[in-house]
């Protein structure tokens, strides 16, 4: 409503000076005036308020993700023991120094053998007797007392056949009725007795000539069992020289030199320089991807080394049961095939492990990410308004951000606002100040405009 009424044309009224009509009229005339004024200057005020904002637009990006993750760990050695004393005795000599590097057999430190070789020319005797008679009892009795057997198996073999002989004559008397039958009675005892004679001497040749079974069974055993002494002793003289297991380097010496050790005594500490390990601290939630890991990529700066580790990771790499109770991340051991030589135990690396791809994976531009209240959020232009979208917002690589549009707002058509995203509100009006965004560069088109800035918008 427009009102046209003038101060002015308040002189046109009839002139009453008094009568309370009269002063009820100014009243009203004048309360009318003023509203019709104010009512116009508000109408003014909103027309110059209603601004709209400048915006720079881009597209939402797709592209294949490898799904990666760094960690830090640490090199260790593949071996590392301690090695102890096989023996007793005094430690003589420590052949090796703290972190000299040692070949495989190397003497590391020995102790006193003189116990031990002593053992060793006692057992040797014993072995020299007990094979003796051994040899002995398998060969039988000595010649002279085989042939004292003999000559006595031949006379007690005469004997017998003399009687023989005189039992014949008594048997022709004694049928002549020369004699009586006591005395062939007689001859026949003594035949008896002669023969068994006879039977003696026989077996007694034979049991010289070969020893029983059991005899030579027995000896038999006595020199085994001392050649098996004297074998057990000659290894401990061997076990008084500690030889290194493996090549590597000595971290540490135990013991000094003229200390006693007993079986079991730490001697030097050692670790292995042929195998290698990578030791990574990982997240929970990475432990059932390591089957589709691909590559593992590491960085050693220190040493400005980088290298890759590709083939047969399902064999190089481990899982340590036992997470971090702090962290609650588990750890990781990765074989390392043939390391560089400049790779030690104890240098720091970085590891990029990689799995597989993600095709067609949504990213916008880090730049048109709101955070606010209302969580992460983009705005688009629909229609010249921004409009808000909800988004999950995840790992950013080269200024691209990936999300996720749980709502299925965002299309490769779609107008995302990248620059002036941070100053729209939802149901603002927008302008684009580069009407054809680039897809594949979407930060072209923003970089070459002007901040957003209010500006007034153009009366009518």
């Amino acid at each position: 409503m427009r009102c046209d009424l003038k101060m002015k044309d308040y002189n046109k009224f009839p002139s009453r000076k008094s009568g309370w009509l009269e002063y009820l009229a100014l009243l009203l005339i004048f309360g009318g005036w003023v509203g019709c004024t104010q009512t116009e200057t508000e109408e003014n005020g909103v027309a110059q308020r209603k601004l709209v904002l400048p915006v720079q637009i881009g597209r939402v990006i797709f592209k294949d993700v490898v799904d990666e993750i760094r960690t830090v760990g640490n090199i260790v050695a593949g071996q590392r023991v301690i090695i102890t004393s096989e023996v007793e005795g005094r430690i003589r000599k420590l052949a090796v120094e703290e972190g000299a590097k040692v070949k495989v057999g190397a003497v590391l430190a020995e102790i006193d053998t003189r116990q031990y070789r002593l053992e060793v020319e006692r057992l040797q005797a014993d072995q020299i007797s007990a094979r003796n008679e051994y040899e002995k009892t398998s060969r039988g009795l000595r010649p002279e007392d085989q042939e004292k057997l003999e000559a006595q198996m031949k006379a007690d073999q005469s004997g017998r056949d003399l009687v023989l002989k005189e039992q014949k004559r008594v048997q022709r008397l004694v049928f002549d009725g020369v004699i009586s039958q006591s005395l062939l009675d007689e001859s026949n005892d003594k035949v008896r007795q002669a023969e068994e004679k006879l039977r003696a001497s026989r077996a007694a040749l034979a049991a010289g000539t070969h020893s029983r079974e059991e005899d030579i069974l027995q000896s038999r055993s006595d020199l085994d069992s001392v050649t098996k002494k004297l074998d057990l002793a000659k290894l401990n003289v061997s076990k008084t020289r500690i030889r290194a297991p493996f090549d590597g380097v000595v971290v540490s010496k135990k013991i000094e030199v003229g200390a006693y050790a007993a079986p079991g005594t730490p001697i030097l500490e050692m670790i292995g320089s042929g195998r290698l390990k990578a030791v990574l601290e990982l997240p929970q939630s990475y432990r059932n991807k390591l089957e589709k890991l691909t590559e593992i990529e590491f960085d050693v700066r220190d040493i400005n080394l980088r290298f890759k580790v590709i083939q047969n990771l399902h064999r190089r790499v481990r899982v340590i049961p036992d997470a971090n109770i702090y962290s609650g991340n588990v750890q990781v051991q990765v074989d390392l095939p043939g390391p560089d030589p400049m790779l030690f135990p104890g240098l720091t690396l970085e590891g990029r492990l990689r799995f597989d791809t993600r095709p067609g994976v949504k990213h916008v531009p880090a730049i048109a990410l709101v955070i606010g209240e209302r969580g992460t959020v983009v705005y688009i232009m629909k229609d010249g308004h921004a409009q808000l979208v909800p988004v999950r917002a995840f790992k950013e690589r080269h200024n691209l951000v990936e999300i996720d549009d749980f709502t299925h707002q965002l299309e490769p058509e779609t107008d995302l606002i990248l620059r002036g995203s941070g100053a729209v509100f939802p149901g603002v009006e927008v302008f684009p100040t580069n009407p054809e965004p680039e897809s594949e560069t979407p930060f072209n088109a923003a970089d070459k405009g002007k901040g957003g800035t209010l500006v007034e918008k153009p009366k009518t």
